[in-house]
């Protein structure tokens, strides 16, 4: 098993490696064969105004990055950067389809939209079109080190500290209401 285990790890490495080396802006993402997907269509409800439900954490969270915006099933333009203090901020009353209940989503929800076997970017490019593979900030701080949060990396789906004043990309999240 624990063999299965490494030579899995060494598959995954191997492919970040081969993606970061031939990456180009157009281009798609880069899938291990043998990795089941992580999130595949079925697990999100589509929404025609820029949102996506993931039915399986109830969550609904923006199609595009903050900076983007959502036309024609895709996300057009370039994704703003923000500090963590600065995605905080906006996060607080930000309106978007009559609703100002958005939020940045801490590191756990923003970690149910990764592509687990995929990289540049790690996400479902149907569900979530034209995603920087770049860090997102989450709402979660460190726990030992207070200059530094949690962001998810689009780049190959691993989680990590940065620190607060680094400018970083921004996707919003809100809590599907009942009738939702």
């Amino acid at each position: 098993m624990k063999e299965l285990m490494l030579k899995r790890w060494f598959l995954v490495g191997a492919w970040a490696v081969l993606a970061f080396m031939s990456y180009e802006a157009d281009a798609e993402a880069l899938c291990v064969g043998g990795i089941p997907e992580t999130t595949t269509s079925d697990v999100y409800e589509e929404r025609s105004n820029g949102e996506i439900k993931h039915i399986p954490s109830d969550l609904i969270f923006m199609r595009c990055a903050i900076g983007q915006s959502f036309e024609n099933d895709q996300c057009i333009g370039i994704a703003s950067l923000f500090t963590w203090q600065q995605a905080l901020q906006l996060s607080v009353g930000y309106q978007f389809n009559d609703s100002q209940n958005w939020r940045l989503p801490n590191v756990k929800e923003l970690g149910v939209i990764v592509e687990r076997s995929c990289v540049r970017p790690s996400i479902n490019e149907d569900a979530f079109p034209a995603t920087p593979p770049d860090d997102f900030w989450t709402s979660t701080p460190s726990l030992q080190d207070p200059e530094r949060a949690w962001s998810v990396a689009f780049f190959n789906g691993t989680s990590s500290l940065k620190a607060k004043d680094r400018s970083v990309n921004v996707r919003l999240v809100r809590t599907a209401l009942p009738a939702e």
